[in-house]
């Protein structure tokens, strides 16, 4: 496990060099890449909150390692990002998004084993929505500093999910641990429609795990992505 995140953290440096290397904004940004700065700034936003939360609350020393990667790491994006941003001239959400914020809220009332697992739910979800995010900005974003924004967080955030999914798999969480499925199913679809029900099917997966854990063990079932 140690050797993973190690390997997680000198990826994050390799892949945020290149981001530091790139030249200034350079094109005037479109409507896609507005929505992408807002949208991945509140994603870094809610997974520092993540992290702080499994830090504090986690049972097993896998989630807790996690987080602190994700508090390490998305620090590390946004940084990036906010910088673009300036340059561009865009003013960016100061928090995360209520439906992030109330995702996180409904893992955070859970204790024990059952946070570990409602939290690795929610991260191995919002992972895969980030890369599909990333995925739209690079079809159809204009400006180049953003674009590379997204090619720079997409191997980082690729890790996330694997290290969540492996987790998942130790801990005995029962998910469906298709590693890009999420991405690829969401895609294709518009960035509107993305971006509009991110929030909602983080909060309709923490809600439908948090009906399991009230069940005894043995009637939950596959989670539904």
């Amino acid at each position: 496990m140690r050797t993973a995140v190690r390997s997680a953290a000198a990826l994050t440096a390799a892949v945020l060099g290149i981001a530091l290397a790139a030249g200034p904004a350079s094109a005037e940004p479109n409507d896609q890449d507005l929505a992408f700065l807002a949208a991945a700034h509140q994603g870094n936003l809610a997974e520092i909150a993540s992290g702080e939360a499994a830090v504090a609350q986690a049972t097993t020393d896998g989630v807790r390692q996690m987080g602190q990667q994700l508090i390490t790491d998305h620090t590390a994006l946004d940084t990036q990002l906010t910088a673009v941003a300036q340059q561009l001239g865009v003013t960016l959400p100061d928090a995360p998004s209520p439906a992030q914020q109330a995702a996180l809220a409904e893992v955070t009332a859970e204790t024990g084993q059952d946070f570990d697992t409602a939290w690795l739910y929610l991260q191995i979800e919002a992972h895969r929505q980030t890369l599909a995010l990333g995925e739209q900005e690079l079809a159809g974003g204009s400006e180049q500093a953003v674009k590379d924004l997204a090619t720079a967080a997409a191997p980082v955030v690729q890790g996330h999910l694997d290290h969540a999914l492996m987790l998942a798999q130790e801990l005995g969480v029962d998910v469906v641990a298709a590693g890009t499925g999420g991405q690829a199913a969401t895609s294709e679809r518009p960035l509107g429609l993305a971006l509009a029900t991110a929030g909602g099917l983080l909060l309709a997966l923490v809600a439908a795990f948090a009906l399991r854990l009230r069940r005894p063990a043995a009637a939950q079932v596959t989670a539904r992505r």
